[in-house]
């Protein structure tokens, strides 16, 4: 039988967390060691996600969890998930996080030490499928339109905004038109009852093309949070933040 990947949850008690945790805990090829939140310190994943026989036991820190290697997974926020990331680079653990908000400091220290000590990174803002579909409409789409304006709308408790992935889809137009970034208008909305939408709005004389990607459900990022999973040991010395770069082969 082969080795199951050994994979430590960070955000183990947030919504995201949860449904990524599930798919790892049901992933063949996949085994969750260790749970890391900022609260239910000490309850049993079984117990919180409801998910019978999965006696993984949530964690305070990184440092309780006792493992040579495995995959740290991060879902939470910037100021707890730099720290995290510095501890298990350090450790020789390579790195998947959906968290975003860090800083340009904090991106740069971390593609810094990634190359050091030549871990595998993923840091990708957004790992739903359609996400990264639209990217590549929009791409296409501003070879022939050349003004448009973001819209991002996610849930009340989303503390950054513009989310990451608005704001990687504002660089992608700023860098296809040789413009600056601040010259993309990006609108934020925070609303109860959101979940993760983003619409890009092309406009032009007599016309407008607006794309549209919608998250309703957060089992959307579990695909890619596993694809990243399996391939992050490729990377070693890089860190990844293209989704495509992770689930379409070299």
């Amino acid at each position: 039988m082969a080795t199951k990947i050994p994979v430590v949850l960070a955000g183990a008690t947030g919504k995201t967390g949860k449904e990524v945790g599930r798919a790892i805990a049901q992933a063949q090829d996949m085994e969750l060691i260790g749970a890391v939140g900022h609260s239910h310190v000490g309850m049993a994943l079984s117990d919180l996600w409801s998910e019978p026989g999965l006696s993984v036991v949530i964690r305070g820190a990184v440092d309780t969890i006792d493992a040579s290697y495995a995959v740290l997974v991060d879902f939470t926020e910037p100021t707890s998930a730099y720290s995290r990331i510095l501890e298990a680079t350090a450790r020789g653990w390579d790195l998947v996080v959906g968290t975003t908000g860090f800083s340009p400091l904090q991106l740069d220290a971390i593609h810094d030490r990634v190359q050091h000590q030549q871990n595998g990174a993923v840091l990708i803002a957004n790992f739903s499928l359609g996400a990264w579909i639209m990217e590549r409409l929009a791409q296409d789409a501003s070879r022939y339109l050349d003004q448009a304006e973001v819209i991002e709308a996610h849930a009340a408790t989303k503390r950054d905004r513009p989310s990451g992935t608005a704001k990687r889809m504002a660089r992608l137009l700023a860098d296809g038109w040789g413009r600056s970034v601040e010259d993309i208008p990006v609108h934020s909305i925070r609303l109860p009852g959101m979940v993760a939408h983003q619409a890009v709005i092309f406009g032009s004389s007599g016309q407008t093309l607006t794309l549209r990607h919608d998250v309703h459900d957060r089992s959307a990022y579990a695909a890619g949070v596993l694809a990243a999973i399996r391939r992050v040991h490729e990377f070693r010395g890089k860190v990844v933040q293209n989704l495509g770069d992770v689930i379409v082969p070299d």
